[in-house]
């Protein structure tokens, strides 16, 4: 399994939620994330393939351990994720084995559905509002053809496909942090 994701500034968040209801989907509940990531070397800025992240993600006072490695296809990812219950022990575990904290990522959160497609509507702190557009699939050959069908849906749902962005969250406020 795979996800194929596309990330788009957004100027108006409000007025795309707006779209997104009048088309008839239903956005679910705000959500409050906090992501603490780590990496092995923190002088890594991960804009190489084939890299490992992992974090411990706090959703409403529910936290996980997730390990995303990036695949050698740009947009692709494999993810492993699960529940945990102390994020303090996890926090120790990690650092236990070598890993250093880089980057905390706070954002709201909202979810819903287009057709085949998951959006996600985040308020980035530090960085502004985006829509991330994805699939999950196991046809792993079809790359190209799913990014040009989330391009499609993005132009559909009157996104300016001209604000995609080619960087993660912590790329981009680990770039914010050395520039201050």
């Amino acid at each position: 399994m795979q996800e194929i994701e596309i990330k788009f500034k957004i100027d108006d968040i409000e007025k795309f939620k707006k779209g997104l209801i009048d088309r008839g989907c239903v956005l679910s509940d705000e959500l409050n994330q906090k992501d603490v990531i780590y990496l092995f070397d923190l002088n890594d800025n991960l804009k190489g393939r084939d890299k490992i992240i992992v974090r411990i993600r706090n959703v409403n006072g529910k936290s996980e351990l997730n390990l995303k490695r990036k695949s050698n296809v740009e947009f692709q990812a494999e993810e492993i994720e699960f529940g945990v219950e102390d994020p303090d022990k996890a926090n120790s575990f990690l650092l236990n084995l070598g890993l250093k904290e880089w980057v905390t990522v706070e954002k709201k959160r909202v979810y819903t559905k287009y057709n085949v497609f998951n959006i996600c509507i985040d308020e980035v702190k530090r960085l502004g509002s985006f829509a991330e557009i994805e699939i999950v699939t196991e046809e792993t050959d079809k790359s190209d053809y799913y990014e040009k069908e989330i391009l499609k849906v993005a132009n559909e749902l009157g996104i300016d496909t001209n604000n995609r962005i080619n960087n993660f969250y912590d790329n981009m406020i680990s770039e914010l942090d050395k520039n201050l």
